[in-house]
C-alpha cells in the first residue's frame, strides 16, 4: 500500500510538472505570420493558441501564468500600447523578417520614376510610412499606402487588385508572385528595412522560459520551420548570445521609436 502510494504520488508530481499551464497568445491576425509561428509552437506543446487579434487584447491575458506571445519591435515606441518587459530573462527568440517589394505593373524601382504608386502594406505603421517616404524620395516616386492589418491582409488586398504593388515580408513571396514580379529585397540590400519580432515570455517561470527556448530551438531546425519561414532568421537566446540578442532587440526598438 505504501509503495503504491509513493508511485501514485510521484506520477502526480511528474504529470503536474509535465502539463504545467501554458498560455500562447497571438497578438496578430489569424491569417498573419504571428499566428503561424505560435501555432507551430502550440502544436509542438500540445496546446492551443488564444486569438487576441491585437496587443491590447493580448495584454488582458498577461496576468495568466506562463504566457508566450510575439511582440513587434515597433510597439514599444507607441505610448498607447502595453509595455511588457523585454530583456534577457523574458526573450525566448527573435525572428527577423526580410522584406520585398513586388508588382504586377512594375519590374524595378527605376520603372516607377516620376510615378504615384499605390502600395499595399501595413497600415498605421509610422516606421513603414517613414521607410516608404524615404525610399520614394531616393527614387523619385510618390508612394501612397493602401493599408491592411497584418501580412495576410496585405497579401489578400494585393491579390484582390486593391493595389498593383505590395511591400511585405519575404515569406509571402510565393503567393504574391502568382500575380506579379518581386524585384526588390532587403536580403539583397535593395531595401534598407527588415522586421524584428520578439518571441516573448510574460509572467513565466524560469523553467517555462527554458522549455520555450528548447521548443523553438527544436522547431527551428526542422524542414517545416525553414520552409515556412524562408527569408527569416531565428535567433534563440542562450547564455552565449544573450547580450547580442538583447542589443539587437534594443536597436530595433530604438529605430522604430525615432
Amino acid at each position: 500500500m505504501i509503495n503504491r502510494f509513493i508511485i501514485a504520488g510521484s506520477f502526480a508530481i511528474f504529470a503536474s510538472a509535465g502539463y504545467a499551464e501554458n498560455n500562447i497568445v497571438n497578438t496578430g491576425s489569424e491569417s498573419g505570420g504571428f499566428n503561424t509561428v505560435l501555432s507551430m509552437i502550440a502544436d509542438n506543446m500540445n496546446t492551443n493558441v488564444i486569438q487576441a487579434g491585437n496587443p491590447v487584447i493580448a495584454a488582458s491575458h498577461f496576468e495568466k501564468p506562463n504566457v508566450l506571445t510575439i511582440w513587434s519591435t515597433e510597439w514599444p515606441g507607441d505610448t498607447s500600447l502595453p509595455k511588457p518587459d523585454i530583456n534577457g530573462n523574458t526573450i525566448v527568440a527573435l525572428q527577423t523578417y526580410e522584406t520585398i517589394m513586388c508588382s504586377r505593373q512594375f519590374t524595378s524601382l527605376a520603372d516607377m520614376d516620376g510615378m504615384n504608386v499605390k502600395v499595399a502594406t501595413w497600415g498605421d505603421s509610422p516606421t513603414v510610412d517613414k521607410f516608404l517616404t524615404n525610399l520614394g524620395k531616393a527614387n523619385n516616386v510618390k508612394f501612397s499606402i493602401v493599408p491592411y492589418e497584418g501580412s495576410g491582409g496585405t497579401t489578400r488586398g494585393y491579390l484582390g487588385g486593391d493595389a498593383d504593388t505590395i511591400f511585405t515580408i519575404q515569406t509571402r513571396q510565393a503567393k504574391v508572385e502568382t500575380d506579379g514580379t518581386c524585384f526588390a529585397f532587403s536580403a539583397e540590400g535593395d531595401l534598407d528595412f527588415a522586421f524584428i519580432d520578439v518571441i516573448l515570455s510574460v509572467n513565466a517561470s524560469s523553467q517555462a522560459v527554458t522549455n520555450y527556448r528548447n521548443t523553438v530551438t527544436e522547431l527551428s531546425e526542422t524542414e517545416a520551420w525553414k520552409t515556412t519561414f524562408d527569408g527569416t532568421v531565428t535567433y534563440i537566446i542562450n547564455d552565449e548570445n544573450m547580450s547580442d540578442v538583447v542589443a539587437k532587440t534594443n536597436a530595433a526598438i530604438e529605430l522604430n521609436t525615432n
